[in-house]
């Protein structure tokens, strides 16, 4: 049967149901100070996985109880953590079923990493809402009222602060510049991280360089930058054939590309089949293989980006960074930047053109001299405050 939109606008009903939600929270439910809920995008990922199994790992589950909102919990009916419930988020029109309504009102805690809807309980009810957030990058975004959303929210470092704090629209001292607990996946090895990378060298010596490009197009006309016309989907290429010319680049070179899908970039409708050194992968690739891709990040010698937070992350793993920037003036006046001088937080090389593009995998192949490392050592003073024990911190700022 098909659902029919009743008569009231959608923001009115939106507005009826929170009121509603709220009142019946704050009214009826109990707060429950061992209850942790958790969510991510995409589900059960990301800086909510990461910090949650850190807790199961240092005993936390002898305390607390923790629930997961996904939208499949079929999905993770085989994972066994202790004193955890996997809880189906919506139903079939997006509202939020009663079963998940019960857990928002009575956590102590909500963690996630997309906390972007209005808060249950009351603010000073003494539940606390940690927005994990997913990334701090250069581009500028749609500045919205979610400082209602939230207690608190994280950035990876100081320069981060007055940046979040006009997104959001919320006073400073809610924004943490702890960092993410996905960075304390660089210095966590997975064995199956081994098998991963090897099944896309050709032998030992060949180098891997993974390119995470930000979005271009959604398909969804939802963003300013779509309406930047491109001749080619990858930045700096201009066409199939330059795309073949950077695999021969490759080719010669032993070293191997990977290009990261962006999960809101809509396919991008290559035909790769005459490629052997540029390979196309996606979360789901991560997933198939039993590995998070910030598990992966420092196998690879290095990264090309653009605007994306990944970008600030790989300052971490202190690797040379690739910065492709063709589409830079036309995305300053349509997306934006949230710094004045964005190319100041780029430590790296600047590429614009095809020839450039392929002269930086040329570089990390031979394994020049390093020019930005000193560089990438001052934007990091800025960029990220701390080096390590991401989870350690979270956990001892909120006194769990």
């Amino acid at each position: 049967m098909e659902y029919k939109q009743p008569g009231l606008p959608r923001k009115v009903l939106h507005k009826l149901r929170e009121t509603c939600y709220t009142a019946f929270g704050n009214a009826f439910t109990k707060p429950d100070p061992k209850l942790i809920v958790f969510s991510s995008e995409p589900d059960f990922s990301d800086n909510s996985r990461v910090l949650f199994e850190y807790m199961q790992d240092n005993g936390f589950a002898k305390s607390y109880k923790f629930i997961w909102l996904v939208n499949e919990p079929e999905q993770f009916a085989s994972l066994q953590y202790p004193n955890t419930t996997f809880v189906q988020k919506n139903d079939a029109y997006r509202y939020l079923r009663r079963e998940t309504l019960k857990a928002l009102m009575q956590a102590h805690y909500y963690i996630g990493t997309h906390i972007r809807q209005k808060r249950i309980r009351k603010s000073g009810s003494g539940q606390i809402i940690l927005n994990l957030w997913h990334g701090c990058g250069f581009k500028d975004t749609q500045h919205m009222p979610w400082n209602d959303a939230f207690d608190y929210v994280l950035v990876p470092g100081d320069v981060f602060i007055e940046t979040k704090s006009r997104f959001f629209g919320c006073s400073k001292d809610r924004i943490l510049p702890i960092g993410y607990p996905r960075y304390d996946l660089f210095r966590k090895h997975n064995p199956n991280t081994d098998a991963f990378v090897n099944s896309f060298r050709v032998n030992t010596d060949t180098r891997l360089i993974i390119w995470m490009p930000t979005f271009r197009k959604t398909g969804k006309n939802k963003y300013p930058e779509e309406h930047i016309a491109y001749s080619f989907p990858l930045p700096v290429l201009q066409s199939a054939e330059d795309l073949l010319k950077l695999d021969q680049a490759c080719r010669e070179k032993n070293l191997v590309i990977l290009v990261k899908k962006h999960q809101y970039q809509q396919d991008f409708g290559i035909d790769n089949a005459a490629l052997t050194n540029i390979r196309f992968i996606d979360n789901q690739t991560f997933s198939d293989h039993q590995i998070q891709m910030y598990e992966f990040l420092p196998c690879t010698d290095a990264l090309i980006s653009d605007y994306s937070s990944v970008a600030i992350d790989y300052l971490l793993i202190d690797k040379p960074i690739g910065f492709t920037l063709d589409d830079y003036e036309s995305y300053k006046q349509t997306r934006g930047f949230v710094f004045e001088d964005p190319l100041a937080y780029m430590p790296g090389a600047h590429i614009y053109t095809l020839e450039e593009l392929i002269r930086f995998v040329g570089d990390v192949a031979e394994g020049a001299p390093d020019p930005y490392k000193a560089q990438r050592a001052e934007v990091r003073t800025h960029t990220n405050k701390y080096g390590g024990d991401f989870c350690k911190r979270i956990i001892e700022r909120f006194e769990l």
